[in-house]
């Protein structure tokens, strides 16, 4: 009986290792500050202009070389608000943010394990409204950033995930097989499904599914991010 032998472990950034909505709160609230517009009204059309900010990058009509700036554009547009005002408050946001409170509770356990079980880990992360810049940012202070040999954002490498190609940037970089790496992610299609069209193993993080673990396809979907040690375990005794 053979084991795969998982090298390098890849990351999405949120909603798997930080928490998205008190990230969006913060940043409604400084738009509500800087516009005088009232919080909860901005908060709803935020949200709203995230979700069809994805289904664009779902259906490919964004500028993958520009990304950051398209999508300042069309939001700036949604909201009624200018670029500079959409920028000035998410820079504020990443630096007053009570970063603690994003990571999800025992992440950073997970991260520690499995260093010290030898693999390397990377975030590999698409992006919206602010660059990749920022996430790196966001992990660093909140203690995560050390733990991460690369980190790969869509707009520093011109493209997004389920793109196959940036997930095959892990592998040159880190000079691995697809077959030794695991992606980790909440979004079944740009996280699971785009790093098995890449010859990878995935893991997708399904908060709504019933058990805590499941086979799904060619990989393994689990509830939450505190049965990644047993989702792996499942894929390295496979063969």
């Amino acid at each position: 009986m053979s084991s795969k032998n998982i090298a390098v472990i890849s990351f999405d950034v949120w909603d798997t290792l930080l928490e998205l909505k008190p990230f969006h709160i913060k940043i409604a609230e400084k738009i509500s500050l800087y516009t005088s517009r009232e919080y909860g009204k901005v908060y709803h059309e935020l949200e709203e202009n995230y979700r069809i900010l994805k289904d664009y990058r779902r259906r490919n009509m964004l500028r993958f070389d520009d990304i950051v700036n398209h999508c300042l554009e069309i939001s700036s547009k949604n909201l009624g608000i200018s670029v500079e005002v959409i920028r000035k408050a998410v820079t504020k946001s990443v630096l007053e943010v009570d970063v603690k409170g994003l990571v999800i509770y025992g992440v950073e356990k997970i991260l520690a394990n499995l260093i010290n079980s030898g693999k390397k880990l990377v975030t590999t992360g698409n992006l919206i409204f602010w660059p990749g810049s920022y996430n790196r940012i966001l992990l660093e202070r909140a203690g995560l950033a050390d733990y991460f040999t690369l980190q790969i954002y869509a707009d520093e490498v011109k493209v997004s995930k389920p793109n196959k190609n940036i997930f095959l940037m892990i592998c040159k970089q880190l000079n691995v097989l697809p077959e030794n790496v695991v992606h980790v992610g909440d979004n079944k299609v740009e996280d699971f499904d785009g790093a098995l069209s890449a010859g990878m193993n995935a893991i997708w993080i399904n908060p709504s599914m019933s058990d805590t673990l499941s086979e799904e396809g060619e990989g393994v979907a689990i509830k939450s991010i505190k049965y990644l040690m047993e989702a792996l375990n499942k894929i390295e005794s496979k063969h």
